[in-house]
C-alpha cells in the first residue's frame, strides 16, 4: 500500500498546455492512484474542536454519500463487501429520520480524479488530499443540495486479545477459537490467550458544503481472524485463520458504524 504524509505532493505536476489526449491520460493514472491507500492521511488531520453544531443532530438533514472506499485501496477480500456495507450505512442514516443520495462507483472516481487532476494543474492549490476533497465538495454543492459529504471507508486495525476479550475503536468483541484440544482446555491455553489480531472498522469523515473536515472517526466492526488452537498446547503458538462470514453479524455492524457516526450522528 502506498503511504503518503499529509501536505505532501503527489509525483510530477501537469503542465497547462496538455492536450486533451494527455489529460485523459492523466486522469486515469489518477483515479488509480486516487484509490491506492490514502488511509495514513484521514486518521492524521483532525477536525476542528466544535467544528460541527451538536444541535444539528435533532433536525433532519440531507447528505451526499460517497461509496464506500472510494478514496483508498480496498484488499480484495472487501471488494464483495463494500455494496452491503454502503447499504448498512444509508439504514444507519434513514433509520435516524435523515436522507441521502449517492452516486455509483464509476461515476464518483470519475469526479475524484477529476478533482485532484485540477488540484495538480493548479498552482496556487497546495498539492494534498483535503485540498482534492475540498474541490471534489465544491463542485458537488455547485450541482446538488445538501447539509454534508460523507466519505466512508472499511479498513484493517491492529489490536490485541486478553483473556478472549477485544476491545477496539469503541467496541468489545469476543474472539473465537476452533480446535481447541480437552488437553488445551485442561492447560487453560485459550483463556491465557494475549494475541494480536486485525480487526475491522468503519472510518467516517464528513465534510461541510464548503469542504472543510468537520468531523471523523473509526468505529469497530468485527474480527477478521479465529484462534486456531491445532496443536497449541504442543507449540504453545496459536495460528489464525481467516472468519469464514466477515461483517455479517448484523447488530455488530449496526454498532460500529453508530459508534463511528457518534455523536456527529449520535447512537440510538
Amino acid at each position: 500500500m502506498i503511504r503518503r504524509p499529509v501536505g505532501t505532493p503527489w509525483p510530477g505536476r501537469v503542465g497547462a498546455g496538455r492536450n486533451v489526449r494527455s489529460r485523459l491520460k492523466v486522469a486515469g493514472s489518477i483515479a488509480a492512484l486516487a484509490i491506492l491507500g490514502l488511509a495514513c492521511v484521514h486518521e492524521s488531520r483532525d477536525p476542528k474542536p466544535n467544528s460541527f453544531d451538536p444541535a444539528d443532530a435533532d433536525k433532519p438533514r440531507h447528505f451526499l454519500v460517497l461509496p464506500v472506499n472510494l478514496t483508498i485501496k480496498t484488499p480484495p477480500e472487501f471488494d464483495p463487501l463494500l455494496d452491503d456495507m454502503f447499504g448498512a450505512i444509508a439504514g444507519y442514516i434513514r433509520n435516524r429520520g435523515d436522507t441521502l443520495e449517492t452516486f455509483s462507483r464509476k461515476e464518483a472516481t470519475a469526479q475524484w480524479a477529476a478533482s485532484i487532476v485540477e488540484v495538480k494543474e493548479s498552482e496556487a492549490l497546495p498539492d494534498n488530499f483535503e485540498t482534492a476533497m475540498r474541490v471534489n465538495v465544491g463542485h458537488l454543492a455547485e450541482t446538488h443540495s445538501f447539509d454534508a459529504v460523507i466519505v466512508p471507508s472499511i479498513a484493517y486495525r491492529k489490536t490485541k486479545t486478553r483473556d478472549r476479550t477485544v476491545k477496539w475503536d469503541g467496541v468489545f468483541r469476543k474472539m473465537k477459537v476452533v480446535n481447541l484440544s480437552d488437553e488445551a482446555k485442561k492447560k487453560g491455553l485459550a483463556r491465557a490467550l494475549t494475541v494480536e489480531i486485525d480487526g475491522v472498522s468503519l472510518h467516517v469523515m464528513v465534510f461541510s458544503r464548503n469542504g472543510d473536515l468537520i468531523f471523523q472517526k473509526y468505529g469497530g466492526l468485527d474480527l477478521v481472524h479465529d484462534v486456531d488452537m491445532t496443536a497449541a498446547e504442543f507449540t504453545m503458538t496459536p495460528r489464525l485463520s481467516l472468519k469464514e462470514h466477515l461483517l455479517k453479524d448484523s447488530d455488530h455492524l449496526g454498532e460500529g458504524i453508530g459508534e463511528a457516526f457518534d455523536p456527529y450522528l449520535p447512537k440510538p
